[in-house]
């Protein structure tokens, strides 16, 4: 006789960048390898889709419930939580503690944070847990030695295989310089800037921004002759997102806010090279990360250089270029789901031991 498998709930908060449905997909996969019976409910800001009509529904259903992150989508997560009398609850997400969804807990409920991104530091009020909860302890599992001092979002996101099929489709007529993120800040002006400022031999290529339109930054394109060169095109879906990964002569990060640990992984598996232009703020975390573990050409971190060096750098595709995007590759290829499975396995023992233990004798 085995004991019955732990049920699991798992929240999944789209709060970052690069944060999509398919991450919990994957997670749930990983998960009911373990051999945990899993339910998954999905937080995601400004969601207004139809929904599941009651918690009974969803817990019956094999499909993903999903509600809004605002205190509506909280209040019918927390019904479901209460009634699905789960064992153990994961709250999926980028902000620290498991940020917004776990006022979504029911009292005295077992849970963990799984990390799943970088995201800027609580203000003053967060950390004396004054308006938003302090949160919940991360899952914590020694390191493997696959890569050097990863923050904790990177050390708990996984990526699949290179993108293949449609995804080697390029969605873009032309060379193309990438920024993943929305354009912020002093950052945002000086890529603007720097790319205003490249040679010749780069004016037929276009800057892509995964943003929504932004209104400032593109009249400082304007102002700086390359308004008809700098797209902003909108966030890119999963099924989008590897091709302009893939087909991108290089990728800039020039924003701020959350961004997923996959995010960065994907890129570094599509063989993009990379430079962060990102002087605080979670871009700093991943910059650090990324030099540590050779996948930024050197000298061109964009840290405090000179930016127009650094995108001069990155488009030339030399062979300090070359070597980064090998390194990157490798690290990525060393975040399969596997090493998030064993991860997981380490930090909560009971989730196979549970499958497997005998029952012990009435």
């Amino acid at each position: 006789m085995t004991a019955a498998a732990p049920r699991v709930l798992l929240i999944e908060s789209l709060d970052a960048a690069g944060s999509d449905r398919a991450d919990a997909r994957e997670r749930c996969s990983v998960l009911r390898g373990l051999r945990a019976v899993v339910r998954v409910a999905i937080l995601n800001p400004g969601w207004h889709g139809p929904g599941v009509g009651s918690a009974a529904a969803i817990a019956s259903s094999s499909a993903f419930a999903e509600w809004d992150s605002g205190p509506a989508g909280r209040a019918r997560l927390r019904e479901f939580a209460q009634e699905g009398r789960f064992d153990h609850v994961l709250i999926a997400a980028a902000a620290h503690g498991g940020g917004a969804a776990v006022r979504a807990l029911p009292k005295g409920v077992s849970a963990s944070w799984w990390p799943t991104g970088i995201s800027p530091a609580p203000g003053w009020r967060a950390r004396l847990g004054l308006g938003h909860p302090i949160g919940l302890p991360p899952l914590v599992a020694g390191t493997d030695g696959t890569d050097r001092d990863p923050p904790g979002g990177l050390a708990w996101s996984s990526v699949g295989p290179a993108p293949a099929g449609r995804a080697r489709l390029t969605l873009w007529d032309g060379k193309y310089l990438m920024a993943p993120l929305a354009l912020a800040g002093h950052d945002g002006l000086r890529l603007l800037a720097a790319f205003a400022e490249l040679g010749s031999e780069w004016s037929g290529l276009d800057l892509v921004v995964l943003s929504e339109p932004q209104p400032a930054f593109e009249r400082e394109a304007r102002a700086r002759g390359i308004g008809a060169r700098v797209h902003f095109v909108g966030r890119a879906p999963r099924e989008a997102e590897g091709a302009w990964w893939a087909h991108a002569s290089g990728a800039v990060f020039a924003g701020a806010g959350a961004v997923a640990g996959g995010f960065v992984l994907r890129g570094l598996n599509a063989g993009c090279p990379i430079a962060v232009l990102q002087s605080d703020g979670p871009g700093t975390a991943i910059r650090t990360w990324l030099g540590r573990n050779g996948c930024l050409p050197r000298e061109a971190d964009g840290g405090k250089g000179d930016a127009v060096a650094v995108l001069t750098r990155l488009l030339g595709r030399g062979p300090v270029v070359t070597e980064a995007v090998a390194r990157g590759r490798a690290l990525a290829a060393a975040h399969g789901w596997d090493r998030t499975a064993a991860r997981l396995t380490a930090a909560l023992p009971w989730l196979t031991a549970a499958a497997v233990r005998p029952r012990t004798a009435a």
